[in-house]
C-alpha cells in the first residue's frame, strides 16, 4: 500500500480536471481502519481512492447511522442539537428562505429542517436515504420525507425553489454530477444551500480528518470548483469554525468556468500540513474537551425537560411556546 506523501496514479479521477495523478495524503481512517485519501496534483481536491464501500446506497440506508451516531434513530440530546445547528444555518443562508417557497432537504436526517421550513411558511419536503432517520421524521413531525435516495424519488422537476445539502456533498462519489442532478428539481434561479467538512480546519487532528463516509475533503476553492462545474453559481461561501457553507444559484447551464485551481494542490497541502503542525499549540485544543462535555450534559438535561422530539424542536425553533 502506498504511503503518506507517495505520488501515485489514482484508481478514480479528480472530479474537476478528470487527471488522476494524485499524492497520497492519509492512508488511515480515524478509526484505524485502511483508508487512502489523496490529494489531486491537478486541483488540489482531496478524495479517497479508491472507494471503500461498493454497495453506497445500502450503506446510507442501512448502516451509516449506526456507525456514526451509534443508533437507528435520533435521541433527544440529538434532535435538540440538529435544531439549534439549523437556527444556525438559517442565519447563514442569506435571507433567501421566504414563506410559500418550495424547499426540499436532501439527507433530511432526522428531518428537523424540514420541519423548521414548514413553521416558517414554507412548503417542505425532504428526502432521506436511512430507513430509521427518516421514518423517526416522518411520524415525529408529521413531514413529507422520501425514503431514498434522491434519484428514485418522483417529485417534479423544476418546482423547488430551495435545496438544502447539508453534511451531504461529502459523501457522494460523485459530487459534480449529482449536484447537476439534484439542480434539476431546482426552479430557474433557485438557490442551492450547501454545507461541508472544512478539510483545512486547523481545530481538528490530522488523524480525525479521515472518514469512510467522507468521500471528499473540499476547501473553500474546491467547493466553489465543484459547484461552478455543476453549473451553480457562487452567492457566498463563509469559512466557518469547521465547515463551509455556500449558497449557489443555479444558472441553468450545464457548467460554468471554475475558478483558477492552477497551484491549488501546493496552496492545499502547505495548508493542512501546516494546521497539522500547530494543532496542539491552539488554546482551543485543551478547551473544547472539557467545553464540550459542558455542552453535552447541558444538552441532554435540556432535551429531557420536552415532552417529545416536536417540543424540542419547538422550544428553538419557537421560543415564545412553554
Amino acid at each position: 500500500m502506498a504511503q503518506v506523501s507517495d505520488r501515485v496514479t489514482a484508481d478514480r479521477p479528480c472530479p474537476l480536471t478528470g487527471t488522476r495523478e494524485a499524492e497520497v495524503i492519509a492512508t488511515r481512517s480515524r478509526d484505524g481502519g485502511e483508508l487512502r485519501n489523496v490529494i489531486s496534483l491537478a486541483s488540489g481536491i482531496i478524495y479517497v481512492d479508491p472507494l471503500p464501500v461498493e454497495d453506497l446506497a445500502r450503506f446510507y440506508r442501512e448502516d451509516y447511522r449506526v456507525s456514526y451516531k451509534q443508533t437507528i434513530t435520533p435521541k433527544p440530546k440529538h434532535i435538540l442539537r440538529a435544531a439549534r445547528v439549523c437556527a444556525d444555518r438559517l442565519k447563514h443562508s442569506g435571507h433567501v428562505v421566504k414563506s410559500g417557497m418550495r424547499c426540499l432537504d436532501i439527507g433530511a436526517g432526522g428531518g428537523e429542517w424540514v420541519y423548521y421550513m414548514k413553521t416558517l411558511g414554507c412548503e417542505s419536503f425532504g428526502i432521506e436515504p436511512n430507513q430509521g432517520y427518516g421514518t423517526f421524521a416522518k411520524d415525529s413531525y408529521d413531514v413529507d420525507v422520501f425514503l431514498g435516495m434522491y434519484q428514485d424519488s418522483d417529485l417534479p422537476l423544476a418546482s423547488f425553489d430551495i435545496i438544502s445539502l447539508f453534511q451531504v456533498l461529502e459523501h457522494l462519489a460523485d459530487p459534480v454530477e449529482d449536484l447537476r442532478r439534484m439542480s434539476a428539481y431546482l426552479k430557474p434561479g433557485g438557490r442551492f444551500l450547501i454545507e461541508v467538512p472544512d478539510i483545512l480546519f486547523p481545530g481538528m487532528r490530522m488523524d480525525h480528518k479521515w472518514h469512510d463516509g467522507h468521500l471528499y475533503g473540499f476547501d473553500a476553492l474546491t467547493f466553489e470548483a465543484v459547484a461552478a462545474k455543476a453549473g451553480l453559481q457562487k452567492v457566498a461561501l463563509e469559512v466557518l469554525p469547521g465547515n463551509l457553507f455556500g449558497v449557489f444559484e443555479k444558472t441553468g447551464e450545464d457548467s460554468l468556468a471554475p475558478p483558477d485551481l492552477s497551484g491549488h494542490f501546493e496552496e492545499a497541502k502547505t495548508a493542512l500540513l501546516a494546521g497539522q503542525a500547530g494543532y496542539w499549540s491552539l488554546p482551543e485544543t485543551y478547551l473544547k474537551v472539557p467545553r464540550r462535555l459542558v455542552n453535552r450534559l447541558a444538552e441532554k438535561w435540556s432535551s429531557s425537560l420536552k415532552s417529545g422530539p416536536k417540543a424540542i424542536l419547538d422550544s428553538v425553533f419557537k421560543p415564545d411556546v412553554s
